[in-house]
């Protein structure tokens, strides 16, 4: 997926987002914008909007300090859906279809988003997303595919929603196959990285691995090599999040074994799905 001049106004609201968790001042914000603009007129449009959002808030992150400014927002945002997951497991447990129903409520966190916003309901977004169809569902292909599957990898997205991950690789886990959970190797913006992984839970029941790299999204060339062994030697990958369907779509890294799951949370992503904005899709990968 190339960047489109819709893009641009993103990277500058990602900025105001980086700033404003990480307190800078309001008085200075205007200031390292107009510093960044420059770099924005030098991307590379022929990347992935993944990658130009990445070489823009190394940059601002540099320009505030060097620390991560989503710290806070993300530890505080595990600790919310850590409070739902006794709730849900019961749904889960109780339901016809157990890695269905897992997989409805793992889309809930991409949905909140919640290391980023701070004006969500997390209940009603569960609530909602459970009463909502995917747009694009290639669900059953999956359902077919794990029953022969041995090895799933989940590649995480952000805080917050990697609980819900928790809850879907347990269920996978009781399907009989063995999973992995792909995490970043440091950070950028509020992606999940191993000290997130470890305060959902997840170290407790499966492989954690970095990729490597605090780049949004999986680019091959990006990811240390037992990062990409683990992804080419998995039998099924679920990629959670739009910056790594931006990454990952229509590559031959991600081949069919991969299924996108995600909400299409702007008008560019959702005209590359076929899908309307706000849409859930849980679609599998073409390569091209």
């Amino acid at each position: 997926m190339k960047v489109t001049a819709e893009c641009i106004p993103c990277y500058l609201n990602q900025c105001l987002n980086a700033m404003a968790k990480g307190g800078w001042p309001e008085e200075g914000r205007a200031g390292l914008l107009v510093e960044i603009l420059p770099l924005i007129a030098r991307l590379d449009r022929g990347r992935t909007p993944a990658e130009n959002s990445t070489v823009i808030l190394h940059q601002l992150v540099d320009m505030m300090g060097g620390s991560d400014p989503f710290a806070g927002a993300k530890k505080e945002s595990n600790q919310k859906a850590l409070q739902y997951m006794d709730k849900l497991r019961k749904i889960v447990d109780d339901s016809a279809d157990p890695v269905r129903q897992a997989v409805k409520f793992s889309v809930a966190g991409n949905v909140v988003d919640m290391g980023l916003f701070d004006d969500y309901d997390l209940e009603a977004a569960i609530s909602d997303v459970v009463k909502k169809d995917f747009k694009r569902d290639d669900y059953p292909l999956f359902r077919e595919r794990l029953a022969k599957a041995g090895k799933v990898m989940i590649i995480g997205d952000n805080s917050g929603e990697i609980v819900f991950d928790r809850l879907l690789a347990e269920t996978l886990l009781a399907e009989g196959v063995q999973v992995v959970y792909g995490v970043k190797g440091s950070f950028i913006l509020n992606d999940a990285t191993i000290e997130d992984a470890r305060e959902a839970g997840i170290d407790g029941l499966c492989k954690i691995i970095a990729n490597g790299n605090n780049y949004l999204g999986t680019i091959e060339e990006k990811c240390c090599p037992e990062f990409i062994a683990e992804l080419k030697g998995s039998d099924l990958i679920i990629s959670k999040g739009q910056a790594n369907y931006e990454s990952l779509e229509g590559t031959n890294l991600a081949g069919e074994n991969t299924f996108f799951l995600l909400k299409a949370k702007c008008p560019v992503v959702a005209g590359h799905l076929g899908v309307d904005y706000g849409d859930l899709v849980f679609v599998q990968n073409k390569p091209k």
